[in-house]
């Protein structure tokens, strides 16, 4: 007995400093702390692990938050999951629905439905408690994916408790998505700022919360480099994988279709591939496919998986016109799809071309639209000589009349393409 109370005390010794290196940014610092953790029970077999008591519980929920935030899926998955049925023996009844929030967020941002759904069961959804934040931004998730937009933003109003904890930036990331699906992009931006401002920046500089915040700004706010696959973290990232679509499908936009196909390859070729990136992925390959037989195999999958996971969005993400043909014969999912009058006819100009010939005729210059836009004054005078070619014009004087002339051909910061 003596042991097991010098083990215990150890281990609430490293947890707690753990916890605070966790909440002051120093992530490295906090996982370091974890493995001394594990490294402390691996000399223990499973009935002294389990004589050890309650208390050992809570410290796991903190280890697997710390693998949470440090951004490994694969890791805190199995953390949460131990959490989950280590509680259960103890009848812990609040460590365990928080676990199994936990876990239904991991599955939802995959885009697992029935996991996720039957996780969020687990949280006895009908029993208030400090678990119903978080299993609220699991909810809105999967509302979000099924076109249930006024759904998830009730679910969103009860996860705001969550703006003021560690898990900040899952509600961001989430309110961010449902901004970008209103076509509320420039509200939502002002949003997500405003929120990081909130925030010690050390806590969003690396990790999750870091993935989670450049992915929502990915998605409002058209920033278009990948982050280098050596550069994210080592368990994976479904967010990271999020934000590649994003950037996929405005190269498809922009018309360079290449581009969007090598970022779909670049993402199957991995060795785990979520549900949501796997059919959206093979969604876009399926799309520009050369022909229609190269396009069968890919639409199959991953309409199936659209399907069965209620993916329902990732219909609406593509160009009507392509999706129509391959998912018009699914008469289940011909609901989710745009009608045909009411889709938009393609302007002869990207959007891209449209918002800068906007600030042109505004009188913008290059330097000033680049800031307004996040981006780099190169990336502005290439779409500045795209647009030139398009409308016949040699220089922005010529582009701001064209303009001032034509504006339904320009288009303004927030509108809707």
């Amino acid at each position: 007995m003596a042991s097991h109370i010098e083990s215990l005390l150890r281990l609430d010794e490293l947890t707690r400093q753990g916890v605070a290196k966790r909440q002051a940014g120093d992530l490295a610092a906090a996982v370091e702390s974890v493995r001394a953790c594990h490294a402390l029970l691996d000399g223990f077999d499973d009935d002294t692990v389990f004589d050890l008591g309650p208390d050992l519980v809570a410290m796991r929920a903190e280890w697997a938050l710390t693998s949470t935030l440090q951004g490994d899926e694969e890791l805190a998955l199995r953390g949460w999951e131990r959490c989950w049925d280590q509680a259960e023996r103890f009848e812990l009844d609040d460590v365990r629905r928080e676990a199994a929030a936990a876990v239904a967020v991991v599955h939802a941002f995959n885009g697992d439905c029935r996991y996720a759904t039957r996780w969020l069961d687990r949280t006895d959804p009908d029993v208030p408690s400090s678990a119903t934040p978080l299993a609220a931004v699991a909810r809105a998730t999967l509302s979000l994916d099924a076109l249930d937009l006024p759904a998830a933003e009730r679910d969103l109003a009860a996860a705001q408790e969550l703006a003021t904890s560690e898990r900040w930036a899952d509600l961001a990331f989430v309110e961010a998505r449902l901004a970008s699906l209103d076509g509320k992009h420039v509200s939502g931006m002002a949003r997500l700022r405003a929120t990081c401002l909130a925030h010690y920046p050390k806590q969003w500089s690396g990790g999750a919360n870091w993935e989670l915040i450049d992915s929502a700004t990915r998605i409002l706010d058209r920033v278009d480099a990948r982050v280098p696959r050596q550069e994210r973290g080592s368990g994976g990232s479904a967010v990271t994988e999020y934000a590649d679509l994003v950037i996929a499908l405005r190269a498809l936009d922009d018309g360079k279709t290449e581009t969007a196909r090598m970022i779909a390859l670049d993402d199957l070729d991995q060795p785990i591939v979520s549900l949501r990136t796997g059919a959206a992925m093979r969604l876009m390959l399926a799309v520009t496919a050369p022909d229609e037989e190269s396009a069968r195999v890919p639409a199959e999958a991953a309409l199936e998986t659209i399907r069965s996971e209620h993916l329902y969005y990732l219909l609406r993400r593509f160009p009507q016109e392509r999706v129509r043909a391959l998912a018009s014969r699914c008469d289940d999912l011909v609901p989710y799809l745009s009608e045909p009058d009411a889709l938009p006819q393609r302007p002869a100009l990207t959007k891209r071309e449209r918002e800068v010939l906007w600030y042109i005729a505004q009188g913008y210059r290059f330097e000033q639209i680049a800031a307004a836009e996040y981006i780099s004054v190169n990336t502005v005078k290439s779409h500045a000589k795209n647009l030139y070619l398009r409308i016949g014009v040699n220089d922005r004087s010529s582009a701001a009349r064209y303009g001032e002339e034509n504006p339904d051909e320009t288009l303004a910061p927030g509108d809707e393409y």
